[in-house]
């Protein structure tokens, strides 16, 4: 039933409330992004890149909305929340993954689920409808999060969630100086405390943690080709799961490079988020092949190592655009080449891969204008090319040497082929004659 009189609540007042949502969905999303090549744990990487992809839908969905609500297009993204966004850029700078991930999901994403709340009780559910609808994914997307992170959160150690509750505690004293999520920036200067406002700006390593569970290695790619359709397998699955790298990429680039369009940061979320998602094809291939990711296969950012260290950001960016060319036509022979073997799963994890890549095309290809205005498209071509040739020539130079770290791996990779069923079809795996069969290793890996 419709309410007779109902709140009271104008339009001034809503696209006020929502862009000042929207403005701290977007910039703890960037900090998330940042971070997520930062934080070591393994679960909590998959996690992040989720919420990554999940916030930046959030936000491009309140932005649309605030859009509508006669607020004018070129003020949506300035910066007149100055006080709130001080806050939000701190979230980043924290000295541990608990400090981090208390930070974001014990102070800010309740704050702003409160705030979606409360908007959604003051505001009119016909007047403002689709506000509502927007709102209300938001509010139990975000419940979901809080939940997968609850579980996440009791298995992390009790002296480091301990150690980070005086900074989760100066974040929330922050926000609130700052105006909260749901009013009015106060225009303050950040709220000042001894190790905590004074905290740099937060800076992308040029090599991302890794778990500190898992083995070390140096890259991920194997020495040799696989040998048997069973290698083919787990070669898929290796080269999968190590796709982490190329969710930390562009998702470093989110918050490396502020001042983009809001609509790069977008597809860029999702961009990171498919890659997490192709990750995760790998590990769930390998647990089902009785392997145990970090353990009996490396997970290690070779690319990171080989290309960011060596020559930076910007570098890493014109090499996965690179590799991501010939992505599309890789997956699509090892979908065929694995569905003919008798690999209904892999060929699916294939597929999909496939299907995202010449997505992933054009965001690097929007990066690349980004970053570059106004280079030519010949010296982009060369300069994508000559990083290309020296990471493959990096990775080519470990294996001549032997200095790949896949003597503690390949043993117990190749002990557990051996044990592996066979498949339906193995004389469809052509070790030889099949581009597909050996092209993660003669390719040195794409995204």
């Amino acid at each position: 039933m419709i309410a007779v009189h109902p709140n009271l609540h104008e339009v001034e007042q809503a696209s006020s409330l929502q862009r000042r949502l929207y403005r701290t969905l977007r910039e703890t999303m960037r900090a998330m992004a940042g971070r997520i090549s930062g934080v070591a744990n393994w679960e909590a990487k998959k996690m992040l890149a989720r919420h990554i992809w999940l916030d930046a839908e959030h936000a491009e969905a309140v932005r649309s909305r605030v859009l509508e609500l006669r607020f004018p297009r070129v003020d949506v993204d300035l910066e007149v929340d100055a006080a709130l966004i001080r806050v939000l850029e701190k979230l980043p700078s924290t000295l541990s993954d608990e400090e981090f991930l208390g930070g974001v999901y014990q102070v800010i994403k309740p704050a702003v689920l409160a705030a979606v709340e409360r908007y959604l009780k003051q505001s009119d559910p016909l007047d403002d409808a689709p506000s509502h609808r927007v709102l209300a994914i938001v509010a139990t997307e975000l419940r979901d999060e809080l939940a997968t992170f609850d579980v996440g959160w009791a298995n992390r150690p009790a002296s480091g969630r301990k150690a980070a509750q005086p900074w989760c505690e100066w974040l929330g004293e922050a926000i609130g100086h700052a105006g909260g999520i749901f009013g009015r920036d106060s225009a303050a200067p950040l709220l000042e405390s001894a190790g905590f406002s004074d905290r740099p700006r937060y800076e992308i390593a040029p090599s991302p943690a890794r778990d500190p569970r898992w083995l070390p290695a140096v890259t991920q790619v194997p020495p040799r080709p696989p040998r048997t359709p069973q290698e083919q397998q787990v070669w898929v699955a290796i080269d999968h799961v190590n796709e982490l790298w190329a969710c930390e990429l562009p998702a470093a680039f989110i918050w490396h490079y502020p001042g983009m369009p809001w609509s790069l940061y977008r597809d860029t979320a999702r961009w990171a988020y498919d890659e997490m998602r192709h990750a995760m094809m790998g590990e769930r291939r390998l647990l089902a092949y009785g392997f145990e990711v970090g353990i009996d296969v490396p997970m290690v950012p070779d690319h990171w190592v080989g290309i960011c260290v060596r020559r930076g950001m910007e570098a890493m960016l014109l090499a996965v655009h690179g590799l991501e060319q010939g992505g599309p036509k890789w997956k699509a022979a090892l979908k065929e080449e694995l569905w003919r073997m008798g690999d209904p799963y892999s060929a699916q994890d294939c597929d999909y891969d496939w299907a995202d890549e010449a997505g992933h095309i054009r965001y690097g290809q929007d990066w690349l204008k980004a970053i570059f205005p106004g280079a030519p498209k010949s010296e982009l071509i060369r300069r994508t090319q000559e990083e290309v040739a020296l990471w493959k020539e990096w990775i080519a130079g470990t294996h001549r040497s032997g200095e790949h770290g896949y003597d503690a791996f390949l043993p117990r990779i190749e002990a557990k082929c051996a044990q592996m069923p066979g498949l339906a079809n193995p004389e469809y795996f052509r070790p030889l004659g099949s581009s597909a069969a050996t092209a993660s290793y003669e390719a040195a890996d794409s995204a």
